[in-house]
């Protein structure tokens, strides 16, 4: 299941996602203000999908357990 918009950051194998807001020390990231940044900041960017997310860093898209009915990558 996708996580939808938000800001993205890709720590070591691990896509981090924060759909509202980022907390950082260097200054705070709001998805009202989304449109008034210069990405990167401190590694994150905005997405409206983790599908994109997926691919902007190069990893693979998640795929469905069928039987289970998780997502995995």
């Amino acid at each position: 299941m996708d996580k939808g918009p938000g800001f993205y950051c890709l720590q070591g194998n691990d896509l981090l996602h924060a759909p509202n807001f980022v907390k950082r020390g260097g200054g705070d990231l709001y998805k009202e203000e989304k449109d008034n940044y210069i990405y990167p900041i401190g590694g994150f960017y905005w997405f409206d999908t983790e599908s994109e997310a997926r691919i902007f860093f190069g990893l693979p898209e998640l795929q469905i357990n069928t039987e289970e009915g998780y997502p995995y990558a």
